[in-house]
């Protein structure tokens, strides 16, 4: 599959988390039963899994081989992916009270916690290489798209920051929209804002 229909997948993915998230804030509860809950996991696992298929091939298929920071940098990319969709796996295991995953298990609120984090820094840093090499720059859809995913994925680095440091200090996970009195309007905002940001970032690719 080539990289302009993975980065389509991509973006309807990215698409249904963020409305998934948006509506779970506004009305939290709604996919408590089993069978809402179930889908809505299996699917932010598929779209999970289409980001890091989108990464695996941009590695194969647009990091020159001679350009070893890119290629490094694309490592970062395809880890990051992979760290993030952990939580995801985390939550099915739970929900199918499945214990075949024994340390994603006992270790599930450090996962939760940390790998959401770890992902957006190391997709932060993919995009800020890619944006500073100076073949990109030179190439100004590919700077803004790359400027575009920076931006997105700082937003979410310094959103998750703040549930990493809450969790290390207090010992117990609290997510953003918990976290003080403003959590929900920071948490729309914040997700709103990476939304459109990584969109520009992947509607970028599927339009080469």
């Amino acid at each position: 599959m080539n990289i302009n229909t993975l980065a389509k997948l991509t973006f309807f993915g990215l698409a249904y988390i963020y409305t998934a998230k948006l509506i779970d804030t506004l009305y939290h509860g709604i996919f408590r039963p089993f069978a809402v809950a179930g889908t809505v996991v299996g699917l932010n696992i598929l779209a999970g899994l289409v980001q890091l298929l989108f990464f695996i091939a941009l590695y194969r298929q647009f990091v020159p081989k001679t350009k070893q920071i890119l290629r490094i940098a694309a490592w970062f990319a395809i880890i990051g992916s992979f760290s993030g969709m952990l939580p995801k796996l985390l939550a099915m295991h739970r929900l199918f009270q499945q214990q075949s995953l024994f340390f994603i298990i006992h270790f599930g609120s450090q996962i939760k916690a940390i790998c959401p984090w770890l992902a957006a820094v190391l997709l932060l840093a993919f995009s800020l290489i890619f944006f500073f090499n100076y073949r990109f720059r030179q190439n100004k859809t590919l700077k803004y798209a790359f400027a575009a995913g920076a931006v997105g994925w700082f937003i979410m680095a310094s959103a998750q920051s703040l549930v990493v440091i809450n969790y290390l200090a207090a010992g117990r996970l609290i997510w953003l929209v918990d976290l003080f009195a403003a959590g929900p309007i920071v948490f729309v905002t914040a997700s709103s804002l990476t939304f459109l940001s990584l969109s520009f970032f992947f509607l970028t690719f599927a339009r080469r």
